[in-house]
């Protein structure tokens, strides 16, 4: 909509019960939003109609995380950054001679 517009904008509420994170990015059509919604095991990409009717889970990973995703140029194609963070836990003391 334009910025000058009198019509009143609508914030979208997502109908999911699972907290999001990242970034939120209109489809190439400009009719909904696609995020990244994730459980402890992964994250799967959600897209959610502008007009109010029920999102959908648009991915189906069972592992891995995303930390990034776009649209192509023409709308035709969805990348994604995919990934996992390791970590170890390393104990240091102080040796006795």
């Amino acid at each position: 909509m334009p910025v000058d517009s009198t019509q009143n904008a609508k914030l979208v509420e997502f109908q999911h019960p699972a907290q999001s994170f990242g970034a939120v990015r209109f489809t190439p059509d400009g009719k909904a939003v696609v995020y990244a919604l994730a459980d402890q095991d992964s994250a799967n990409l959600w897209l959610q109609p502008l007009d109010g009717s029920p999102g959908k889970q648009i991915t189906n990973f069972k592992s891995e995380q995303i930390t990034d995703f776009h649209w192509s140029f023409d709308g035709s194609k969805l990348g994604m950054v995919r990934g996992h963070t390791d970590s170890d836990v390393v104990l240091l003391q102080e040796s006795k001679p």
